[in-house]
């Protein structure tokens, strides 16, 4: 637990403290930024404003089923012998939103089906301050009767379009971070229409509420076994300041953040929401003025390695649009609009296929514009990871170390150093700055030696201008240079 225990005592001392600092966010600070509890306080109270809300549902003639927040560290559970792979994720414990399996079914599952009528609802606190968040919907699975017997249900995972960020979400608060709100996912008007009504009868301010809407013209919804299978999704990057207030929020995400499952009880007459047009990607202003300077970037850094023999990694766009992907049959493995994905290296699930190992004499270069001093994104991150098996994370890091890593390899004084990066990646750092350390902490099913093969996410989300993700058109594509003593 982070902080003291929680007594009436301390919550007492912890009240009077905000009160006397910042009465004028306290909708904020009390549900995240102070003690926590204080944020054990306000999830207790939210929690009886949500059985107001749903006692209210249920007399317009809904019935209601509870759903839950949990924390699921893949990586964690890979380690364990508990999962096939990884995943790809970052190294951090990932929010799972689990809905009720179906009006019917209390049992909470990632992945479910939905009538053209239903609605989840989520209610409770946003992050606290973060380079990023979202919230997406995504078509899951699909059954495709025309496919061979044993394949006619495949895995997708693609986005249904935008998703609700920390730039677009709709909060009462000063910023939108540590605030009250509620998402709506649904693919009807009506029943929209009703919840919103029902929240408001409940206390809950227009200003909070936000609609994602689940596009029924390209859904096949129902309870059949034919029926698509949705999922919903929480993404979380780059904490601003201490990391305490994400941990605590990580932590008690499963009381303070209530998920619900909203089913008419009778039948009604659909009125579904037309598919939303999609926020724009790009602004016309691209990268590409940084281009030659990555190439003179390139052979600084060879120059500096006299005696190595350098190997090109180059990197592609994976995982742009999900409606790509779903015309496609084909799996983008949780894409987001929010974001450029760039893979590199060994990670053919996605068609990256050059295979790249690394040696004890051996060390990685990765370099490329910093797209955040661009302008590009609100956060980029660099992940390398043992792909053939496990899709782990050895090693990884964020724009916010990038700060005049390229100056060693560039004329003194250019300024183009300000817009670029190039860190090492190693297995013996040492006490090397600008070098990322590639190892495997507590994970017994995985040693990390000569034959690892390795692959690379670049990862840049949040085109502050655009509120989505950049335009891949207008991006110059991050790199990386395997130097070793042997051809």
């Amino acid at each position: 637990m982070i902080g003291r225990p929680c007594t009436a005592a301390t919550v007492r001392s912890g009240m009077a403290a905000m009160n006397a600092t910042m009465l004028l966010s306290a909708i904020v600070s009390v549900v995240l930024l102070s003690t926590p509890c204080a944020f054990a306080q306000r999830a207790g109270q939210e929690a009886g404003r949500v059985a107001k809300f749903q006692a209210a549902l249920e007399q317009d003639g809904f019935s209601v089923r509870a759903g839950m927040i949990s924390t699921v560290d893949w990586a964690g559970m890979y380690c364990k012998g508990e999962r096939a792979d990884a995943g790809y994720v970052n190294r951090a414990p990932y929010l799972m939103i689990q809905v009720p399996e179906s009006a019917a079914r209390s049992a909470a599952v990632e992945n479910f089906k939905l009538r053209p009528d239903e609605a989840i609802v989520l209610i409770g606190p946003t992050p606290p301050p973060v380079k990023y968040f979202g919230f997406n919907a995504f078509l899951a699975t699909r059954f495709y009767p025309d496919e061979p017997s044993g394949t006619q249900r495949r895995w997708l995972v693609a986005t249904l379009g935008d998703a609700i960020n920390n730039a677009t979400i709709k909060t009462a608060g000063p910023t939108p971070f540590g605030t009250p709100v509620v998402v709506i996912f649904t693919p009807d008007r009506g029943t929209d229409a009703r919840i919103r009504s029902a929240l408001q009868r409940t206390g809950y301010p227009p200003a909070i509420i936000n609609t994602m809407v689940l596009p029924s013209s390209m859904l096949k919804l129902g309870e059949s076994d034919t029926a698509d299978e949705l999922t919903l999704k929480m993404r979380i990057g780059l904490v601003e300041g201490s990391p305490e207030p994400l941990e605590a929020y990580v932590r008690d995400a499963g009381t303070a953040v209530k998920v619900l499952r909203v089913t008419p009880t009778t039948a009604v007459k659909a009125d579904p929401f037309p598919v939303p047009p999609l926020r724009v990607r790009g602004t016309g202003q691209t990268e590409m003025d940084l281009l030659s300077k990555v190439e003179q970037l390139r052979a600084g850094i060879i120059a500096a390695n006299p005696g190595m023999h350098a190997t090109d990694i180059l990197s592609m766009p994976v995982g742009y649009e999900g409606y790509d992907y779903i015309q496609r049959r084909t799996a983008p493995g949780a894409d987001s609009r929010d974001n450029v994905f760039l893979a590199a290296g060994y990670i053919p699930q996605f068609g990256s296929n050059q295979r790249v190992t690394l040696a004890d004499d051996e060390f990685l270069v990765v370099y490329g514009v910093n797209h955040v001093a661009t302008g590009k994104a609100s956060y980029a991150s660099v992940n390398v990871y043992a792909s053939e098996f496990a899709k782990l994370s050895i090693g990884q890091v964020f724009h916010d170390k990038f700060a005049g890593t390229a100056a060693p390899y560039l004329p003194s004084g250019d300024p183009a150093v300000s817009r670029l990066y190039a860190v090492k990646a190693s297995r013996n750092c040492g006490g090397e700055p600008n070098c990322i350390p590639l190892r495997v902490d507590a994970c017994p099913v995985l040693t990390l030696d000569d034959d690892t093969a390795l692959g690379f996410f670049f990862r840049m989300y949040l085109e502050p201008a655009t509120r989505t993700g950049a335009a891949m058109q207008e991006i110059v594509y991050d790199r990386a240079i395997k130097f070793s003593p042997r051809p």
